[in-house]
């Protein structure tokens, strides 16, 4: 049952914002290109689906928001292999998300509310976006439980969505593609903390043209 925590949970781990602004901020040249990433082949970067009637309405009403903009586009996943489950749990800036899903739904009265109607809705952007990958199986996650944490500056404000996903115990790699937020934001930055069985942990980066990666989970 998906329910709304009180307050940020104590068995995820606290993302300090300050910390990824400097990590983010640090990797962009002032032209907001990434900086020390080698592109595979000198791809050029793939553009979205254009700004679009939809996406550009949406950038009016960010334009329009009471609070300023938060410097940098970021999402963190927590990801954890537990025997035949990998537990991931998913945090977004509250805008970002519903900017996001309120394009690729185009869906303009989308709001992002307690709901459990919202949250399948949400649930099934996370999977379009955020593919995982074992011996070529598509892996399905099912969200089970979502959360808000709170914060001064109502545009730092984040929810945090986790989700299961079934895993073959003989399974030691997976693929992962993660282009949440993509579709709305092409300066978006996504990280995933991985934590595999043997309790080996590594953060892996994800950019609009460095979209995917095979990982260790043994």
């Amino acid at each position: 049952m998906v329910v709304r925590l009180p307050e940020y949970t104590d068995n995820l781990p606290r993302i300090n914002l300050n910390m990824y602004r400097n990590r983010v901020m640090g990797m962009l040249g002032q032209d907001g290109a990434l900086r020390g990433v080698r592109r595979p082949g000198g791809m050029r970067p793939r553009r979205a689906r254009g700004p679009g009637a939809i996406a550009a309405a949406i950038c009016l009403l960010g334009v329009s928001a009471a609070s300023p903009p938060h410097p940098f586009r970021l999402s963190v996943a927590d990801a954890v292999v537990d025997g035949s489950t990998l537990d991931v749990s998913i945090r977004f800036f509250w805008d970002d998300l519903q900017f996001a899903v309120m394009e690729h739904t185009s869906d303009m009265e989308f709001r992002l509310v307690e709901d459990e109607e919202v949250d399948a809705v949400v649930a099934q952007y996370v999977n379009d976006m955020f593919n995982l990958q074992t011996e070529g199986t598509v892996l399905q996650g099912t969200l089970v439980e979502r959360g808000i944490r709170e914060a001064r500056n109502p545009d730092e404000v984040m929810w945090w969505y986790r989700f299961e996903y079934p895993l073959v115990p003989a399974a030691d790699r997976i693929h992962v593609t993660n282009r949440l937020l993509f579709n709305m934001f092409e300066d978006q930055r996504n990280l995933v903390n991985m934590k595999t069985r043997r309790g080996r942990e590594r953060t892996y980066y994800f950019t609009w043209d460095e979209d995917n990666v095979t990982v260790p989970v043994g």
